[in-house]
Protein backbone atom coordinates (compact mmCIF):
# COMPACT_ATOMS: atom_id res chain seq x y z
CA UNK A 1 0.00 0.00 0.00
CA UNK A 2 1.14 3.48 -0.66
CA UNK A 3 3.65 2.34 -3.28
CA UNK A 4 3.96 4.16 -6.55
CA UNK A 5 2.18 2.67 -9.58
CA UNK A 6 4.74 2.05 -12.27
CA UNK A 7 3.68 2.39 -15.87
CA UNK A 8 4.79 -0.20 -18.33
CA UNK A 9 7.39 1.45 -20.62
CA UNK A 10 5.81 0.06 -23.79
CA UNK A 11 2.34 1.31 -22.84
CA UNK A 12 3.78 4.72 -21.98
CA UNK A 13 5.55 4.89 -25.34
CA UNK A 14 2.38 3.94 -27.20
CA UNK A 15 0.39 6.57 -25.32
CA UNK A 16 2.98 9.19 -26.15
CA UNK A 17 2.93 8.21 -29.82
CA UNK A 18 -0.87 8.39 -29.92
CA UNK A 19 -0.83 11.84 -28.35
CA UNK A 20 1.76 13.06 -30.86
CA UNK A 21 -0.24 11.69 -33.79
CA UNK A 22 -3.47 13.17 -32.44
CA UNK A 23 -1.77 16.53 -32.06
CA UNK A 24 -0.39 16.41 -35.59
CA UNK A 25 -3.82 15.45 -36.94
CA UNK A 26 -5.45 18.34 -35.09
CA UNK A 27 -2.93 20.73 -36.64
CA UNK A 28 -3.72 19.37 -40.12
CA UNK A 29 -7.44 19.80 -39.54
CA UNK A 30 -6.87 23.36 -38.38
CA UNK A 31 -4.84 24.09 -41.52
CA UNK A 32 -7.64 22.75 -43.71
CA UNK A 33 -10.15 25.00 -41.93
CA UNK A 34 -7.80 27.97 -42.33
CA UNK A 35 -7.30 27.23 -46.03
CA UNK A 36 -10.95 27.99 -46.77
CA UNK A 37 -10.27 31.70 -46.25
CA UNK A 38 -6.73 31.59 -47.67
CA UNK A 39 -7.83 29.92 -50.89
CA UNK A 40 -10.83 32.20 -51.28
CA UNK A 41 -8.49 35.20 -51.05
CA UNK A 42 -6.15 33.61 -53.59
CA UNK A 43 -8.89 33.08 -56.16
CA UNK A 44 -10.70 36.36 -55.45
CA UNK A 45 -8.76 37.93 -58.33
CA UNK A 46 -7.92 36.36 -61.71
CA UNK A 47 -4.72 34.34 -61.70
CA UNK A 48 -2.18 33.81 -64.45
CA UNK A 49 -1.69 36.06 -67.43
CA UNK A 50 -4.36 37.90 -69.40
CA UNK A 51 -4.39 38.09 -73.17
CA UNK A 52 -4.46 34.41 -73.94
CA UNK A 53 -6.73 31.50 -73.12
CA UNK A 54 -9.38 32.17 -70.47
CA UNK A 55 -10.15 29.27 -68.12
CA UNK A 56 -13.14 29.63 -65.79
CA UNK A 57 -14.00 27.19 -63.00
CA UNK A 58 -17.35 26.76 -61.25
CA UNK A 59 -17.85 24.50 -58.26
CA UNK A 60 -17.29 24.00 -54.55
CA UNK A 61 -14.34 23.54 -52.18
CA UNK A 62 -12.64 21.05 -54.49
CA UNK A 63 -12.41 23.74 -57.18
CA UNK A 64 -11.06 26.07 -54.49
CA UNK A 65 -8.24 23.58 -53.94
CA UNK A 66 -9.15 22.74 -50.34
CA UNK A 67 -7.10 19.78 -49.15
CA UNK A 68 -4.16 20.56 -51.43
CA UNK A 69 -0.95 21.96 -49.96
CA UNK A 70 -1.43 25.26 -51.86
CA UNK A 71 -4.34 26.68 -53.89
CA UNK A 72 -2.47 26.14 -57.17
CA UNK A 73 -2.06 22.43 -56.39
CA UNK A 74 -5.79 21.94 -56.45
CA UNK A 75 -7.22 20.51 -59.66
CA UNK A 76 -8.05 23.97 -61.08
CA UNK A 77 -4.47 25.13 -60.68
CA UNK A 78 -3.18 21.87 -62.12
CA UNK A 79 -5.44 22.18 -65.17
CA UNK A 80 -4.32 25.77 -65.71
CA UNK A 81 -0.69 24.62 -65.69
CA UNK A 82 -1.45 21.85 -68.18
CA UNK A 83 -3.24 24.30 -70.44
CA UNK A 84 -0.20 26.58 -70.41
CA UNK A 85 2.19 23.77 -71.23
CA UNK A 86 -0.07 22.27 -73.88
CA UNK A 87 -0.87 25.50 -75.73
CA UNK A 88 2.43 27.26 -75.14
CA UNK A 89 0.58 30.49 -74.48
CA UNK A 90 -0.67 32.54 -71.55
CA UNK A 91 -3.62 31.31 -69.51
CA UNK A 92 -5.79 33.43 -67.24
CA UNK A 93 -7.81 31.66 -64.55
CA UNK A 94 -11.05 33.00 -63.13
CA UNK A 95 -12.22 30.74 -60.33
CA UNK A 96 -15.82 31.52 -59.39
CA UNK A 97 -16.24 28.50 -57.11
CA UNK A 98 -16.98 28.72 -53.39
CA UNK A 99 -16.39 26.33 -50.53
CA UNK A 100 -19.60 24.69 -49.38
CA UNK A 101 -21.41 25.43 -52.64
CA UNK A 102 -24.26 23.28 -53.88
CA UNK A 103 -25.90 23.19 -57.29
CA UNK A 104 -28.32 25.92 -56.18
CA UNK A 105 -25.36 28.19 -55.35
CA UNK A 106 -23.92 27.74 -58.84
CA UNK A 107 -27.30 28.62 -60.29
CA UNK A 108 -27.89 31.61 -58.00
CA UNK A 109 -24.44 33.24 -57.81
CA UNK A 110 -21.75 31.59 -59.93
CA UNK A 111 -23.58 31.53 -63.26
CA UNK A 112 -24.55 35.23 -62.99
CA UNK A 113 -20.88 36.00 -62.25
CA UNK A 114 -19.91 33.99 -65.32
CA UNK A 115 -22.34 35.95 -67.47
CA UNK A 116 -20.88 39.21 -66.16
CA UNK A 117 -17.33 38.40 -67.32
CA UNK A 118 -15.87 40.62 -70.04
CA UNK A 119 -15.59 37.67 -72.43
CA UNK A 120 -16.66 34.07 -72.70
CA UNK A 121 -14.26 31.42 -71.40
CA UNK A 122 -12.24 29.25 -73.76
CA UNK A 123 -12.41 26.44 -71.19
CA UNK A 124 -15.17 26.14 -68.60
CA UNK A 125 -15.21 23.39 -65.97
CA UNK A 126 -17.95 22.57 -63.48
CA UNK A 127 -17.63 20.18 -60.55
CA UNK A 128 -20.58 20.45 -58.20
CA UNK A 129 -22.92 18.11 -56.36
CA UNK A 130 -20.70 16.64 -53.66
CA UNK A 131 -22.26 18.80 -50.96
CA UNK A 132 -25.75 17.99 -52.23
CA UNK A 133 -25.15 14.31 -51.40
CA UNK A 134 -25.19 15.09 -47.68
CA UNK A 135 -28.94 15.82 -47.86
CA UNK A 136 -29.69 14.04 -51.11
CA UNK A 137 -33.16 14.02 -52.59
CA UNK A 138 -33.40 12.51 -56.06
CA UNK A 139 -36.23 14.69 -57.33
CA UNK A 140 -34.59 17.92 -56.13
CA UNK A 141 -31.19 16.89 -57.46
CA UNK A 142 -32.64 15.93 -60.84
CA UNK A 143 -34.53 19.22 -61.17
CA UNK A 144 -31.50 21.33 -60.24
CA UNK A 145 -29.22 19.32 -62.51
CA UNK A 146 -31.60 19.92 -65.39
CA UNK A 147 -31.62 23.67 -64.67
CA UNK A 148 -27.84 23.74 -64.37
CA UNK A 149 -27.07 21.95 -67.60
CA UNK A 150 -29.64 24.01 -69.47
CA UNK A 151 -27.91 27.20 -68.36
CA UNK A 152 -24.32 26.17 -69.16
CA UNK A 153 -22.78 27.25 -72.47
CA UNK A 154 -21.93 24.67 -75.14
CA UNK A 155 -18.64 22.88 -74.64
CA UNK A 156 -18.68 23.07 -70.84
CA UNK A 157 -16.85 20.22 -69.09
CA UNK A 158 -19.23 18.88 -66.43
CA UNK A 159 -17.97 16.43 -63.82
CA UNK A 160 -20.36 13.93 -62.37
CA UNK A 161 -20.59 13.39 -58.59
CA UNK A 162 -17.51 12.30 -56.62
CA UNK A 163 -17.09 8.75 -55.35
CA UNK A 164 -18.06 8.42 -51.68
CA UNK A 165 -16.74 4.85 -51.21
CA UNK A 166 -19.34 3.35 -48.89
CA UNK A 167 -22.79 3.43 -47.36
CA UNK A 168 -25.86 5.39 -48.32
CA UNK A 169 -23.71 8.33 -49.43
CA UNK A 170 -22.12 6.21 -52.15
CA UNK A 171 -25.49 4.85 -53.24
CA UNK A 172 -26.78 8.41 -53.59
CA UNK A 173 -23.54 9.59 -55.24
CA UNK A 174 -23.78 6.84 -57.85
CA UNK A 175 -27.32 7.89 -58.71
CA UNK A 176 -26.37 11.58 -58.73
CA UNK A 177 -23.40 10.90 -61.00
CA UNK A 178 -25.69 9.16 -63.46
CA UNK A 179 -28.11 12.10 -63.47
CA UNK A 180 -25.30 14.59 -64.09
CA UNK A 181 -23.84 12.52 -66.94
CA UNK A 182 -27.24 12.00 -68.52
CA UNK A 183 -28.26 15.65 -68.41
CA UNK A 184 -24.86 16.91 -69.58
CA UNK A 185 -24.85 14.56 -72.56
CA UNK A 186 -28.46 15.41 -73.43
CA UNK A 187 -27.57 19.12 -73.52
CA UNK A 188 -24.55 18.59 -75.76
CA UNK A 189 -22.09 19.36 -72.96
CA UNK A 190 -18.96 17.34 -72.21
CA UNK A 191 -19.40 14.92 -69.29
CA UNK A 192 -16.36 14.12 -67.17
CA UNK A 193 -16.37 10.68 -65.54
CA UNK A 194 -15.05 11.82 -62.16
CA UNK A 195 -16.94 9.18 -60.18
CA UNK A 196 -15.41 6.32 -62.15
CA UNK A 197 -11.96 7.91 -62.03
CA UNK A 198 -12.06 8.12 -58.24
CA UNK A 199 -13.57 4.65 -57.82
CA UNK A 200 -10.79 3.15 -59.96
CA UNK A 201 -8.24 4.27 -57.36
CA UNK A 202 -9.50 1.61 -54.94
CA UNK A 203 -9.90 1.61 -51.16
CA UNK A 204 -6.25 2.45 -50.51
CA UNK A 205 -6.98 5.93 -51.85
CA UNK A 206 -8.59 6.68 -48.48
CA UNK A 207 -5.11 6.58 -46.97
CA UNK A 208 -3.12 8.13 -49.81
CA UNK A 209 -5.36 10.60 -51.67
CA UNK A 210 -7.42 12.33 -48.97
CA UNK A 211 -6.65 15.24 -46.68
CA UNK A 212 -6.84 14.92 -42.91
CA UNK A 213 -10.63 15.46 -42.89
CA UNK A 214 -11.11 12.38 -45.10
CA UNK A 215 -13.42 14.40 -47.32
CA UNK A 216 -11.28 16.67 -49.48
CA UNK A 217 -8.60 15.35 -51.84
CA UNK A 218 -4.96 15.98 -50.98
CA UNK A 219 -2.30 16.80 -53.60
CA UNK A 220 -2.44 13.26 -55.00
CA UNK A 221 -6.23 13.26 -54.99
CA UNK A 222 -6.40 16.58 -56.81
CA UNK A 223 -4.16 15.12 -59.51
CA UNK A 224 -6.75 12.37 -60.02
CA UNK A 225 -9.44 15.04 -60.40
CA UNK A 226 -7.26 16.96 -62.86
CA UNK A 227 -6.55 13.77 -64.83
CA UNK A 228 -10.29 13.08 -65.17
CA UNK A 229 -10.91 16.53 -66.62
CA UNK A 230 -7.78 16.48 -68.76
CA UNK A 231 -8.84 13.27 -70.52
CA UNK A 232 -11.75 15.26 -71.96
CA UNK A 233 -10.05 18.64 -72.37
CA UNK A 234 -6.81 17.64 -74.09
CA UNK A 235 -8.34 16.14 -77.26
CA UNK A 236 -10.28 19.37 -77.83
CA UNK A 237 -7.08 21.42 -77.79
CA UNK A 238 -5.76 19.49 -80.80
CA UNK A 239 -8.69 20.37 -83.03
Amino acid sequence: MGGRIRRHPVAASLLAAVLVLAGAWAVKLALIARSVGVNADHWAAPQGQAGGLLYVALGDSAAQGIGASTPDRGYVGLLADRLRRSTGGPVEVVNLSKSGARISDVLDTQLPALTALRRSPDVLTVAIGGNDIRAYDRATFAAETERLTAALPPGTYVADAPYFMHGNWERDATQAAGLLRQEAAARGLRPVALHDALESQGWTAMLTQFAADWFHPNDRGHRVWADAFWREIEPGLRR
